[in-house]
């Protein structure tokens, strides 16, 4: 159950958890609060993990306990504040607790250590029979107001969707209308697919990231390429892979398509490493071609394909959680609506129910 409320600019959440499915609830609702409306897939998804990783902890050590999401403006950014508490038998020796890869029940979840990881504040209040308190803060960087989100819905409870209307300001070129959605394969409500758009000199930044497996692991893993892209970013696509199978290096590995569109050129550069789809529907049809290989364990010479973009075509990126084999529904839609609408029949057609499942859909118009 959860309580909202608004109080001089800050918006404040509160979920109770006496269930998996108190948690289940509590996930899924932290990306749909208003004031986050305006933020990235990635930085939500990393809000998702916090709150998955701290309800579980709650409900394995203590039985029930809430946690406390609140957003506020200080000093013109966006911080987000979780706190989860609980009144359970607390932690009794919190340095080991905090280790890395440490669980005293000898689980795979990221644990404390993971989760401070992944904030940008971290505190921790506990001792042997007064429960646990951990407090964490992440600041949160809004997307570019020229590239905000025109739209946004859920096809699901824990599908989001995204889009981007961009075009070149210096010339009267194509516009392309770029849409993302990600959802986690059932009875997981976290998703081992992310997606990014993000604006870099001279044009965007695509990419589709599929951990291996699904579930708590994958989620983390393809959140922190996502994360690790997004910091490095720049348009040398095959230094991109190499950087990222670097980091991969040691985990369950992924499969990954990275996209450079030139917005003064109308010219998508493409290249990619596993099971990751990259193809065009439009009057002059394509297919990317990913090189065969794992992110983090065997890394081939990347190819780097060039395709000019012209107006009516729609280039989709997806992970294999979704039909190679395009439907003849998708391919009489591709004209007709925009693009989150074809991202979404193409997850709804296409969409396995044993994996989980994205997709990028780049619009061209003028």
């Amino acid at each position: 159950m959860a309580n909202a409320g608004h109080t001089s600019g800050i918006e404040t959440a509160v979920y109770r958890l006496h269930s998996p499915l108190d948690l289940r609830v509590a996930v899924a609702a932290v990306a749909r609060l208003p004031s986050l409306a305006r933020f990235s897939p990635v930085d939500l998804s990393l809000l998702a993990t916090v709150v998955s990783e701290l309800g579980s902890n709650i409900l394995k050590y203590a039985g029930h306990g809430h946690i406390r999401v609140q957003t506020r403006q200080e000093d013109f950014r966006t911080a987000v504040e979780l706190v989860a508490e609980d009144a359970g038998p607390g932690i009794p020796n919190l340095d080991l607790a905090l280790q890395e890869h440490y669980s005293s029940s000898g689980t795979l979840g990221l644990g404390l250590s993971g989760v401070r990881r992944m904030v940008s504040e971290f505190h921790i209040d506990s001792a042997p029979g007064k429960g646990c308190r951990v407090r964490v803060r992440k600041w949160l960087t809004p997307m570019p107001v020229a590239h905000s989100p025109a739209s946004r819905s859920a096809v699901s409870m824990v599908t989001h969707t995204r889009t981007h209307l961009v075009r070149d300001a210096s010339r009267q070129g194509l516009v392309f209308e770029i849409a993302e959605i990600n959802r986690p394969c059932y009875p997981e409500y976290v998703s081992g697919d992310s997606t990014l758009v993000l604006p870099i000199a001279g044009g965007m930044l695509l990419a589709c990231i599929d951990a291996s497996g699904h579930g708590k692991r994958a989620h983390a893993l393809s959140v922190q390429l996502a994360e690790h892209l997004r910091a490095a970013a720049h348009n040398d696509l095959a230094a991109l892979l190499y950087q990222l199978h670097l980091r991969a290096a040691g985990t369950i590995g992924a499969a990954i398509a990275v996209a450079y569109l030139d917005l003064a050129r109308n010219v998508l550069s493409l290249a990619g490493i596993g099971n990751i789809r990259m193809r065009c529907l439009g009057p002059t049809p394509w297919v990317g071609i990913c090189r065969d290989g794992v992110l983090g364990e065997r890394f081939p010479t990347p190819d780097v394909q060039r395709f000019t973009l012209r107006s009516d075509d729609v280039v989709l990126l997806y992970s294999d959680g979704i039909r190679e084999a395009i439907s003849p529904e998708v391919r009489t839609r591709v004209h007709l609506g925009t693009a989150q609408q074809i991202a979404e029949t193409v997850l709804r057609v296409g969409g396995k129910a044993t994996d989980d499942a994205s997709c990028i859909v780049v619009k061209c118009k003028t």
